[in-house]
C-alpha cells in the first residue's frame, strides 16, 4: 500500500469489498431461470442490479483517475436512465454477472487502496454531484457504499416479490 494513500479512502475499500459478500448473500439462491425476472412488475432485476452497480463502481474509479476499461455493452444496458429491460437475453446469465460485479468491486476496492489525499479531497465542482458531495472522496463514499447499498436494497425487495422471502 503506498504511503501516499488517503487514510479515508483506505478506510473505504473495506466496507466496499464487504458489498461482495452482502450481494453474494442475497443472490446465492436465485434460479438462473428467474436471474431477469421482473416478476411482472417494473421492479429492477438480479442481472440488471447487479451489472448497474457494477458499472457505476467502474465510473467511480475512473472519475478518482483509475485506469479502468468499461465496455460499451455495459453503458448501453446499466448508465443512468437506462430501464431494466423484460428481456432476459440482453444480461448476462447469473454466474458471469456474479464473476463480473465481484471482479469489478474488488478492482475498485483495491484502487481506493491507492488514492491520495488530494486526489480524495479534490473538489467535486465539475461533476454530478457537486451540488451533493464538495470532494471527490464524499462522491465515492456515495457510489461505493449508498449506490450499491441502494440497488442491493432493491435486490432483497425483488426476492420478496418473487416470493422467496429474506435472504440468509
Amino acid at each position: 500500500m503506498p504511503e501516499t494513500s488517503s487514510p479515508t479512502a483506505i478506510a473505504l475499500a473495506a466496507p466496499t469489498r464487504w458489498m461482495i459478500s452482502y450481494a453474494d448473500m442475497l443472490v446465492k439462491d436465485i434460479d438462473e431461470a428467474r436471474w431477469s425476472d421482473r416478476c411482472g412488475t417494473t421492479i429492477n432485476h438480479p442481472a440488471f442490479i447487479l451489472g448497474h452497480t457494477a458499472y457505476y463502481a467502474g465510473v467511480c474509479m475512473q472519475m478518482l483517475g483509475g485506469d479502468i476499461e468499461l465496455m460499451d455493452e455495459e453503458e448501453v444496458l446499466y448508465a443512468h436512465g437506462k430501464e431494466c429491460a423484460d428481456d432476459g437475453s440482453l444480461y448476462p446469465g447469473k454466474a458471469d454477472t456474479i464473476a463480473a460485479f465481484n471482479e469489478r468491486i474488488t478492482i475498485v476496492a483495491d484502487f481506493l487502496e491507492s488514492v491520495d489525499d488530494p486526489t480524495f479531497h479534490a473538489p467535486s465542482d465539475d461533476t454530478w454531484f457537486a451540488d451533493r458531495f464538495p470532494t471527490m472522496g464524499g462522491g465515492a463514499a456515495f457510489m461505493m457504499i449508498g449506490h450499491i447499498m441502494f440497488h442491493l436494497g432493491q435486490l432483497s425487495a425483488w426476492r420478496r416479490v418473487a416470493g422467496m422471502g429474506a435472504a440468509s
